[in-house]
């Protein structure tokens, strides 16, 4: 397992057991989907075993490296900075372009 470390970082246990839980959640809605009458509870609980499995993944990718690739403030980041734009546009737009907010 150490190959496995070196290649996805710390976080490689997480992202095992999500891939695992994701394709029992996986098989299990394949079983139900070749039932006769589907049962929608029981396909709707598998989707929510893969979403979960999909989600630890994510988590251990994310949090669980210690790269610099891997950081989870990309998002916030590009939010602020969008929101930044709209703000000018806006003050463009309504004609509050003052050098004082610059």
């Amino acid at each position: 397992m150490s190959g496995l470390e070196e290649n996805l970082g710390p976080g490689y246990k997480q992202i095992v057991i999500g891939l695992i839980v994701f394709a029992i959640g996986a098989l299990w809605g394949l079983l139900i989907a070749q039932e006769d009458p589907i049962q929608l509870g029981n396909l709707y609980a598998s989707a929510v075993i893969m979403l979960s499995g999909a989600i630890m993944v994510l988590l251990g990718t994310t949090f669980g490296t210690n790269n610099s690739q891997d950081r989870a403030s990309d998002l916030p980041e590009a939010f602020g900075e969008l929101s930044t734009l709209m703000e000018n546009v806006q003050k463009m737009l309504t004609g509050n372009n003052n050098s004082e907010d610059e």
